[in-house]
């Protein structure tokens, strides 16, 4: 499948977000964890350890799904993106490291307090091949991409 090409107006959404949640499958139950995710223009980049349950489900099934929002109290502007594809993973090597720069560079929580170090953490490279985004004060449905 081909990689979703995003809007502007969405890219922008996108780089401005700083927390998404990850769905993944072990084959019965759904996992579903908040995730900071990077995104690159193409690629969503997450760094986790790599003994959680996430990485198990990977392991076994590729596929995940990744909904971003934003939902404010109001309830006025609702936006969001809800998007699936295939995840791969790197635990050193130059995708790794790229991954940890662009990381770091946005979340500062990764520089001391959950550093990402090689042999302990695991980066999650997702893919989007579909993408469903709202945009509830726009009056904006785009499905799928």
């Amino acid at each position: 499948m081909n990689a979703v090409k995003f809007s502007e107006k969405e890219m922008r959404f996108l780089n401005y977000m700083r927390v998404g949640r990850l769905a993944t499958m072990d084959g019965e139950v759904i996992h579903l964890v908040p995730i900071c995710p990077v995104f690159d223009g193409g690629v969503f980049y997450m760094a986790t350890h790599g003994k959680t349950r996430k990485v198990r489900n990977l392991r076994e099934n590729k596929t995940a799904t990744l909904p971003i929002d934003q939902f404010p109290e109001d309830g006025m502007r609702h936006v969001a993106m809800r998007m699936t594809g295939p995840v791969g993973s790197s635990e050193q090597g130059g995708d790794f490291d790229k991954a940890k720069t662009l990381l770091q560079a946005k979340f500062l929580q990764y520089n001391d307090l959950f550093a990402i170090k090689q042999g302990e953490s695991v980066i999650l490279r997702f893919n989007p091949t579909r993408a469903v985004t709202w945009d509830y004060i726009a009056g904006e449905l785009n499905e799928p991409h």
